[in-house]
């Protein structure tokens, strides 16, 4: 929401910050200008001025100074109203719902991003994010990230059920030596579609999810 601060984190690595090195990128915002921002611990705070979408870059360092994580965060800021909500309502979808039709229920966006021409996935990359090659960059909603399968499962059944494409991605956490359940939606090659899947996801389910940048392979 525009004039509300905004922290932003790593979910990976904000339990152990202390062993590692967070470098900021300045938030980028609509218009392309650099917005103002604090940095505490290991956290990134800024205050949206205006309505629109906003870019942050992190490399994640550690005590060797080596780059172990680069993370992207987007987020959409909207006009100051007095609901309680975080993203603009979205009504029409609730009837859309089928929850006893897991395999009929994935939004049509989501099976047409795949087939998106490429062109416009450079359009949308950041030049900035040079460390990934663009032909191979996506953009997925996270929703959450357990270290159990059984409670990431629950998440996932959860997301089905209201109509989300929802899908388990393990990954491997250096810092706690062990394996943990990232619970995902979607694989857009559009980041507006992706922003619009993440109001939905939030407005549903009354959750924070953002849209993080990965590697298509990630998906595999």
């Amino acid at each position: 929401m525009v004039n509300k601060s905004v922290k932003v984190y790593s979910e990976d690595y904000h339990n152990h910050a202390e062993n590692y090195t967070f470098k900021w990128m300045p938030p980028k915002g609509p218009d392309d200008s650099t917005i103002p921002f604090d940095l505490k611990n290991d956290m990134l705070i800024f205050s949206p001025d205006k309505v629109g979408n906003y870019e942050i870059h992190l490399s994640i360092t550690d005590i060797a100074d080596e780059i172990i994580a680069e993370e992207v965060f987007y987020y959409l800021a909207v006009e100051e109203t007095t609901a309680v909500a975080i993203a603009e309502p979205l009504p029409k979808p609730k009837p859309e719902v089928k929850p006893k039709e897991e395999k009929k229920v994935a939004p049509p966006p989501i099976k047409k991003s795949k087939k998106k021409s490429s062109s416009k996935k450079v359009k949308l990359d950041s030049p900035k994010s040079t460390k990934i090659p663009d032909k191979h960059l996506l953009y997925t909603v996270q929703v959450s990230a357990r270290p159990s399968l059984e409670k990431a499962r629950i998440d996932q059944l959860q997301l089905l059920e209201e109509g989300f494409d929802a899908y388990i991605q393990r990954h491997y956490r250096n810092d706690k030596d062990a394996v943990w359940y990232r619970v995902r939606v979607g694989s857009f090659n559009d980041k507006t579609i992706a922003a619009k899947v993440k109001r939905d996801i939030d407005s549903f389910l009354g959750i924070n999810s953002w849209i993080d940048l990965v590697k298509s392979e990630e998906n595999n």
